[in-house]
Formats: C-alpha cells, structure tokens, sequence
C-alpha cells in the first residue's frame, strides 16, 4: 500500500483501469463457468440416470421373454410328462419322447436368433439332451454343471445367467411337483452381440462404461469407455456399496456411478462415467472467458495509456510548477486557463502564493512590533525598580521609627508587585503562586486585626506544577469578600493539593465563614458557566469566572475548571481542577 501510494498519478490510473476492468471478467468468467459445470453435471446425471432406467426395463423385458421361454417346458404337459420319465424314473428316451422335447427345443431356438443350443441336463445321471441349430444329440454332461451346483443354496432360484467364454448362459431348474426337488436343467446358450448392441446404443458418450454382473456378481458383459483404468477391486466396492445401500447413485473416485437391479438382483447395471467429461465440455467457455478477458486487457490498457496521458499531463505540469516555485520568482501560472478541477486547483495554488506573501510580511511586521515591544518593556522596567526601592525605603524608615507592621506590610507589598508586574511566564509553579498568596495574606492580617490563620496542606508531588499565574489570590479574596467577615472567632483560609486518579491536579481552596446565601451561590455558579469568549470580553480581570475562563483555554474536558459549594455549617469550598503539567513541559 505504501508503495502504490509513492508511485505516479499516471500509473496509478493504469492500474485502477486495470483493476476494474479485469475484475468483472474475472466474477463474470468465474460464475459462467460454476453454472455451466452444474449445470453440465446435472444434466449428465439426468441423461445417465435415465439411460440406466431404460436399460434396467429393456433387460427386465429380455429376462422375462426367456423365462417365458423357459416355461414352455413346464406347460407342455406331455413334454413335462416325457422330461418327468427321463430324469425321475430313470427311463430312457424313446424315439416319440425324444422328438417331442426336441421339436419344443427347436421351435425356441427358431424363434430367437440370439440362441446357439439348448440343452435339457438329467440331474439323475450323466446324460444331457442338446438341440443346436446344426442338429440334436444325447450326449454325457460331464462336467458342465459345476458351476452351477457350486452356487450357494440361496441362489439356486428357477433363473440364473452365467457368462461361458463367446456365449451368456440361462439357466432354468425343473422341479418335481409334488415335492418340489430339482429333477432337470434347462440351459439356453446365448450369443452376446445383442446384449452388446444394447449396451453400445445406451451409451451416451465414448468415456462411458457399462458393466452388466449376475446374481453372483460375476461380470456378464462390459462395455469399456475410452478412459476406463478402474480396477476390479474398486468397481466391486463401489458396486457392493450402492446395491447394499439407499442410494444408487454416488461420485467417487473421479467418477459418477449408476447402480440398477432387473429383477431382484438376477441382473445387475453398473454405469459408470469420469468427472473429466464434464471438465472437458467446460473448455470452450473458459477458452472463451480467457480471450475476452485478453481483449479486455489489451482495450484496457490503450484506454487507460490514453486517458491518463489526458488526466495526468495537467497534474503532473501543476506538480512540477510547484515544486520549482519560489515565492519572489512566481508571477502566475505558466498553465493555459482551465474551467475543471485542475484550473480549480491552479486558481487555489495561486491564492495560495499570495496568502502566503503576506504572511510573510504579517510575520516580518511582528516581529519589528516585538522587537520594539521589548525594548518599550525594558524601559518599563525603570518604573517598577524605582518603586521597589521606594517600598524598601519606607520599610526601612518604619524600623527606624519602630513601626514593624508597617515594615512588613511593606516588604510583603513589593513582593506582591514584583510578582504581579513579572510578565515573562505565563504558567508558574504551584509553590510559587503559594508564596505570593502567604504575602497577601500577611496583608490581609494587619487589616483584619490578625484573625487570618493560613493553613497549607499541599502534596509534595504538586509543588512543581504549573498553573495559571494569579489565581489563587482571586479564590482567597472570595472568601475575604463573601464569608468570613461575618464570622466570630477566628478565621480560617485552607488550601489543598493532590494529584487524582486520571493524573489531574486538584486544588481546593476553603474557609470557615458563614457561608453564602442561595442566590448569591447561584449568582456565582452562573458567572463561572458562562462562554469563555463571554468572560473576556466583559473585561473581567479577577473572580471566579476569570480563574475557570482561563482553566478552560488551556483543557478540553469538560471536567476542568471550577466548582463551587457552599452550606452555612461547613463555609465555602471551591474546588480548581486542571491538567497536572509539571515545569519544562510546556513552554512559559
């Protein structure tokens, strides 16, 4: 920040433009991009979701053709019948029996080009009945049957499909009637190419991958995306995980999984594709974002050449005009009149020179004035030295003709002048302004018959410092003037000094008299709230409203100045609150 605040008007003009202008492509780039990627994904998900629902209905169609298929053997009473003799009885097949379970065999075959054979197996013996396409035969069943017997007994349900190198396997139990024991297995060999075919026409995009498992979750058939690197451990977690669970849908692993079950799990449909395909449509927006942004830069950037050329050349003539400007040399602006901000600027500067001019000479006068001032001071000073010899002299031929009161009355009035006539500070020390109230005092006693008693309880740490010169005095005459002359019996005058809490000086001023009278306290109370431009310009020199005026110049709290109390019980107390400011810390 201090940097940017160092360099040109110009370049920072540039970089503002700069700023502004990069900084709603960059909000509007970014926010096109967030939606469109939402709304992509979204729209994936719809077409994927939809996509495996219709698989999920074509392959529960397909499954229910070929277990209608295979119900034929079982609603073919004389075909039962001969199976029934085959398998149960242990009766071999007569040439009727045989071509009837054959011309069933083939008329499915016929009516469904996808078959290859079908074949009846005799649970009983060895002997399985196969119809191909090229002809019919008895054969022995070896072992073709493992797999089927090595199912759980859960799974060993009256359809099932298995996948056998080139050819998808169903597989349909014959039961006996009465007791429903397994008696035969009826398998039918498929071709895959169609199954393939469906696969390849769900397919919405090539990175897509779909992947068909049995009831065993062996894999069935694949059909691979062009970006397809899962291995098998990933997809059958991912496939246990959505079939054991609520939801059939989930993004992991980079991908977007789509789980389906055709018919209570004899099936299942994992689709499956990348995020990348999404990310991959988002290139051309950003491609797009990226090139309005460049054209945005490049207009920026001759833009803001232009402009601040035009903004800057003025400011930057100013600036240097007045940094070479001397004050005896300037005669006016070298710029041509202008009716904008810069001519405002140059009309001000202008005034500004000639302000200062006669400043200058304001100043160069005064100091001739304080100069003459002083000397008119230092001729003053005859008078006041002259009447302090007086004083002295008066003391002097007191003692000699045994007067001592007039002595010092005497010696306590040139203290009193030489302190009221010293003009050269301003702020003095509190002890001293306690010095010249003791003499005052002394005074008062030769003219109250001594009933003054002075008592002084002032804090070391208040001694050093500054107050207003003569305000002390001005309190104590209170006093003298409003509540002690009424008093019987002695006269007491109390002053007190300490340093509060929030390090201000307090100054309480108090006397024993009678007290003052409601109006007269609210009378005074009102004088000393009063504007402080008010007090001054009345002319009043002494009182209480001159101590607070002249407390309040120097301070901003509120909470300075002076307050008054006053009960005929307890006499008078005013109390002086001012900043504690020791000596050397302002100037005198």
């Amino acid at each position: 920040m201090k940097q940017f605040k160092n360099i040109s008007i110009r370049k920072k003009i540039l970089i503002s433009m700069l700023i502004f202008t990069l900084l709603p492509i960059i909000l509007v780039a970014a926010v096109a991009t967030t939606i469109t990627y939402q709304t992509m994904r979204d729209q994936i998900i719809y077409d994927h979701r939809m996509s495996s629902g219709w698989l999920q209905d074509r392959l529960s169609l397909d499954m229910n053709t070929i277990q209608d298929r295979f119900y034929d053997f079982e609603v073919d009473k004389a075909v039962k019948n001969d199976i029934y003799q085959w398998c149960v009885k242990g009766e071999t097949l007569n040439y009727s029996a045989q071509w009837r379970i054959i011309t069933l065999m083939n008329t499915l075959i016929s009516m469904d080009s996808r078959i290859n054979s079908i074949e009846i197996h005799n649970l009983s013996d060895d002997s399985v009945l196969v119809a191909a396409r090229s002809g019919a035969h008895l054969d022995v069943r070896g072992n073709q049957l493992d797999r089927w017997f090595a199912r759980d007994e859960g799974l060993q349900s009256n359809l099932m499909f298995m996948r056998e190198e080139n050819e998808l396997l169903a597989i349909h139990q014959i039961h006996r009637f009465d007791d429903k024991l397994p008696i035969a297995v009826v398998v039918a060999r498929f071709r895959p190419y169609q199954l393939q075919n469906i696969l390849d026409e769900i397919k919405t995009v090539p990175e897509e991958t779909i992947l068909v498992f049995n009831d065993q979750n062996e894999l069935l058939e694949a059909d691979y995306g062009t970006t397809w690197n899962m291995d098998s451990r990933t997809v059958e977690a991912v496939r246990s995980e959505l079939a054991s669970g609520e939801r059939k849908e989930e993004s992991c692993n980079e991908q977007f999984w789509f789980y389906r079950s055709v018919n209570n799990g004899k099936i299942q449909v994992l689709l499956t594709v990348p995020n990348k395909t999404i990310v991959d449509a988002l290139y051309p927006t950003v491609a797009s974002c990226i090139l309005v942004a460049v054209v945005a830069v490049m207009a920026s950037i001759i833009c803001s050449t232009v402009y601040s050329k035009a903004v800057s050349r003025p400011i930057r003539q100013l600036s240097s005009e007045m940094k070479n400007v001397t004050l005896n040399e300037y005669s006016g602006s070298i710029l041509e009149n202008r009716g904008d901000e810069i001519g405002i600027l140059q009309d001000s500067f202008n005034h500004m020179i000639a302000r200062n001019r006669e400043l200058i000479a304001q100043q160069y006068q005064a100091k001739i004035e304080k100069r003459n001032a002083q000397l008119r001071a230092l001729q003053a000073q005859i008078n006041p030295h002259f009447m302090y010899n007086t004083l002295q002299v008066i003391g002097g031929m007191a003692l000699e003709k045994g007067a001592p009161e007039i002595y010092s009355i005497t010696l306590a009035l040139s203290d009193i002048m030489r302190y009221c006539l010293n003009f050269s500070k301003e702020m003095i020390a509190l002890e001293e302004e306690i010095t010249y109230l003791q003499s005052y005092v002394i005074i008062q006693n030769e003219r109250f018959d001594g009933r003054v008693h002075l008592k002084l309880s002032i804090a070391p740490e208040t001694q050093k410092c500054l107050i207003p010169k003569l305000i002390l005095q001005p309190l104590a005459e209170n006093s003298f003037e409003h509540g002690l002359p009424e008093k019987e019996g002695p006269w007491l005058l109390e002053i007190e000094s300490s340093l509060t809490k929030e390090s201000d000086l307090l100054i309480l001023v108090k006397d024993n008299g009678v007290g003052l009278e409601k109006e007269r306290l609210d009378e005074l109370r009102e004088k000393i709230r009063q504007d402080t431009t008010q007090v001054l310009k009345s002319g009043s020199h002494i009182g209480l409203a001159n101590v607070h005026a002249r407390i309040r110049l120097r301070s901003q709290n509120e909470m300075h100045g002076v307050t008054i109390a006053s009960s005929p019980e307890a006499g008078t107390t005013i109390r002086v609150l001012m900043p504690a400011v020791l000596e050397g810390e302002v100037s005198g």
